[in-house]
């Protein structure tokens, strides 16, 4: 296991880091998607980069239906 000391060098590297995943994690999934269904044709524009954040979240969301009858 590696141990990084909290310096301001390894703070400012994991802030990037996670920038960069941020940034990349929609372009791979649509990147994905183009490879596995190459007729959705998908175009890398800043409307799909945001949708890649939204659909997900659509997927994730915790719906309940009370059947309850009075």
């Amino acid at each position: 296991m590696i141990k990084l000391k909290p310096t301001s060098g390894n703070l400012i590297l994991i802030f990037v880091l996670a920038v960069l995943a941020v940034i990349g994690a929609p372009i791979a999934t649509i990147w994905g998607l183009n490879t596995l269904f190459p007729s959705l044709a998908i175009p890398y524009t800043i409307e799909t980069w945001l949708a890649a954040f939204i659909v997900p979240a659509a997927f994730k969301a915790n719906v309940t239906l009370n059947n309850k009858k009075d």
